[in-house]
């Protein structure tokens, strides 16, 4: 190494001046040496010395790499730098140089065939100055003792750095989708030793099972509506935290059926915002050459999660009982949450806040992403227009989705809650066994979820029809799986354990077509409103969970037949939505801000009735006004009455007094004159 250094000559190429001219902490500096092999095909760890761990740096490839070769900075109109010479250091990973504002490092050469060319990678450390820590001195060109820190990030996390940020992202939500099904598919597994503790019928296990689509079905609009405003981004972590803070708290609760059912409740309120999520993230950075692929991988994180959930609930309930599954699976919610927000998106906001902006903006703002995949695209500064809810439901297309989501729930909330039991009951094996059993659906599942999503998206590079491809993949989805039931139900595979297993295992795994089929039509349609058209048909879709798995166990209980309560309501359902699609379904662009949004007949008649309502209500009230004005009128006069009555009583009460007053004066004069009189009569009857 020392030889090979001591070969090279200090001059090189340098983006900047000279005399290292001032730039932004944010700007790197890069530069360029011959002689040294390109880091890509070294072996040796890329280290970056003077800066911490938390300086900025990004990873090197892709988009987001400030790596360049040594033919990148040879323009000539720039300056060449002057002479920089370089600081050996007590490590056999490479070396690197430095001056007083900045030090970087160089990757250790690889040894080549002698006609291979030496190509140099230099990657620069911004101007900031770096975070000193205690190291080993060194001795610069100048014969001076100076120190450096050197932070190298693993090159095992190079994969990661080099990948897009939409595809960090897409990861980031099917691992979130994995954790979604391990707190749905956990219930249909520890509900067997939960019904042997608590004696349950299986119709009281069916209502427990369909808690879970109470919350469901009640937050799909609301979750579509707040995933369009605020973004999938932000709405995504907050369900996560939701639904696992109510699956930890199920073996507290678990004792009374309404707290347990509340509690599942809460988990499916909080699960029903991850598909409109998914779909808004969707919308908003993938084009729609890579969306097939993109929503396929995604939601086979469910199947994912129900392999994982199979596999470790049995396990768990073995060896520390039913309750440690709810725990365990809950607190996997916390630690995807701390690294989806912590691992992935700060690093995106902070490195890129155009695409940080897009994923939490308005998508009524939003323009739709290039064909190229990009997603810096415009936001517009106008107020977004009124939600076209009316334009929705008057849409036939969208109608025609809706019943198609619905029978393709219907097949899969009903396999998803009872499998398990149907494996214990018709192959006679125990918990384990049945759940391993029910491991291969799933795999199924996402093996046929794959293909279709890549053969979709061939076939649409390739020129044929969006929706001829969606159709055929939705086709294919629901027809074959129709007949792989019907077969099931028939006594040559019924009997037969092997090809029971066999036909359900392939019907449930050709139905994942659909991930290329209707799962994208909501992006088809209209990009900017996906995740509220999602929220709306899976309103409807949300019903086979209430009334489809409570439907199985209440069927069962009564015929005793897994084909009448499981297979046939299956595929009649789907036979009939493929016919739904095929005829009224579309793929096309459709503008739902220009369509009929008028009120609708039965709006207009309620109108009506709330109008002569208001006007009963105002006559009423008018009534009310002149009654109580009419009594204030007649309290009025009664006042006056009484208060003429009192005058009246007191005038009379003041005339008599008068008159017995002068009546008494009246009769003390006229005794006064009858005592004068018989004075004088009896002095001249003395004087006689």
């Amino acid at each position: 190494m020392a030889s090979q250094l001591a070969s090279m000559q200090s001059t090189y190429t340098c983006n900047g001046s000279a005399s290292w001219p001032q730039r932004s902490a944010a700007q790197p500096s890069s530069c360029s040496l011959p002689y040294i092999a390109n880091p890509y095909r070294s072996s040796a760890v890329l280290k970056s010395i003077g800066a911490s761990s938390r300086s900025g740096w990004r990873g090197v490839g892709g988009a987001s790499s400030i790596a360049t070769h040594a033919s990148h900075n040879n323009k000539p109109d720039q300056p060449r730098a002057q002479p920089i010479y370089l600081q050996h250091h007590h490590s056999h990973q490479g070396q690197s140089y430095h001056d007083a504002t900045r030090t970087v490092k160089i990757a250790r050469p690889r040894r080549v065939a002698p006609h291979q060319p030496h190509t140099a990678a230099v990657v620069a450390v911004p101007d900031a100055a770096p975070a000193t820590s205690p190291s080993s001195p060194s001795t610069n060109g100048d014969g001076e003792m100076s120190t450096s820190t050197s932070v190298a990030p693993s090159a095992a996390w190079g994969w990661w750095d080099s990948l897009p940020s939409r595809y960090r992202i897409i990861l980031g939500t099917a691992c979130s989708f994995i954790i979604c099904n391990l707190d749905k598919v956990n219930l249909s597994v520890c509900i067997i030793p939960m019904a042997r503790d608590y004696g349950w019928s299986p119709t009281t296990v069916g209502l427990v099972q369909s808690a879970f689509f109470w919350g469901y079905m009640l937050c799909q609009l609301p979750g579509g509506y707040f995933n369009s405003k605020l973004g999938g981004r932000r709405i995504l972590p907050a369900g996560v935290l939701l639904y696992s803070a109510a699956t930890g708290i199920v073996p507290a609760v678990a004792a009374t059926v309404p707290g347990l059912c509340l509690s599942r409740a809460v988990v499916g309120f909080g699960q029903a915002t991850a598909p409109s999520a998914a779909t808004d993230i969707v919308a908003r950075a993938v084009p729609p050459s890579e969306r097939a692929r993109a929503v396929t991988f995604i939601f086979s994180g469910f199947h994912v999660g129900s392999i994982l959930g199979l596999l470790a609930a049995p396990w768990l309930i073995a060896h520390a009982g039913w309750r440690s599954v709810f725990v365990t699976f809950g607190a996997l919610g916390l630690v995807w949450w701390l690294w989806f927000e912590q691992g992935i998106m700060s690093r995106i906001t902070s490195t890129e806040p155009d695409f940080a902006k897009r994923l939490v903006t308005d998508s009524r703002k939003l323009s739709a992403p290039s064909a190229s995949g990009a997603t810096t695209s415009a936001v517009t500064a106008a107020d977004p227009p009124p939600l076209p809810w009316r334009a929705f439901l008057r849409s036939t297309p969208v109608r025609a989705l809706a019943y198609t989501h619905f029978a393709n729930n219907w097949f899969h909330y009903t396999m998803l809650a009872w499998l398990p039991t149907y494996f214990v009951d018709t192959l006679s094996v125990d918990l384990l066994h049945a759940s391993q059993t029910a491991l291969l659906p799933p795999l199924a599942g996402i093996v046929a979820g794959t293909a279709a999503g890549a053969a979709a998206d061939a076939l649409i590079s390739r020129g044929m029809a969006l929706s001829w491809v969606r159709k055929l993949m939705q086709n294919i989805a629901f027809l074959l799986p129709t007949v792989l039931l019907v077969a099931a139900c028939t006594p040559e595979v019924a009997d037969n354990s092997g090809a029971t297993v066999a036909a359900i295992t392939v019907a449930l795994g050709v139905s994942s077509c659909s991930l290329a089929g209707l799962f994208c039509t909501h992006q088809d349609m209209n990009p900017k409103y996906a995740s509220i058209l999602l929220g709306l048909t899976n309103t409807t879709a949300a019903i086979p969970g209430v009334l489809g798995v409570a439907s199985v166990g209440y069927l069962f209980e009564r015929t005793e037949s897994w084909e009448v309560a499981l297979f046939l309501p299956s595929a009649f359902f789907m036979v009939t939505a493929a016919a739904v699609y095929t005829l009224w379904g579309r793929n096309e662009p459709i503008d739902f801000d220009a369509a009929d949004n008028s009120p609708f007949k039965f709006e207009m008649r309620l109108q009506s009735l709330r109008r002569a309502a208001s006007k009963a209500l105002n006559l009423g009230r008018g009534l009310d006004s002149a009654a109580v004005e009419l009594n204030t009128d007649l309290r009025l006069q009664q006042q006056q009455q009484a208060t003429r009555r009192d005058i009246g009583a007191g005038l009379r009460a003041a005339g008599a007094g008068a008159v017995r007053r002068l009546r008494g004066a009246l009769s003390g004069l006229n005794g006064g004159s009858s005592s004068s009189g018989g004075a004088a009569g009896g002095g001249e009857e003395r004087r006689e």
